[in-house]
């Protein structure tokens, strides 16, 4: 398993993928025409992001990268 520390709280572990918009409001589009619903559908699928679980922040940096290394250490290089 790979692991993962985030630049900006420091969380360690693995990010999690996370979906802009809101599923309630697709689903009323979809209901009232079909093109809306398609077509906020499509945005959502394409704006999802990994991101840290504790901040949601898109900033989470593989272990074993060079600022991952020094993040893990604590800052010191």
């Amino acid at each position: 398993m790979r692991k993962f520390i985030c630049s900006n709280c420091e969380y360690l572990g693995r990010p999690k993928t996370f979906t802009k918009g809101s599923i309630l409001l697709e689903m009323v589009l979809w209901l009232c025409l079909i093109l809306p619903g398609l077509i906020y559908s499509l945005w959502r699928i394409t704006s999802r992001y990994k991101a840290c679980p504790m901040c949601k922040m898109p900033n989470m940096l593989p272990l074993n990268s060079p600022r991952g290394k020094q993040l893990a250490n604590g800052g010191i290089t």
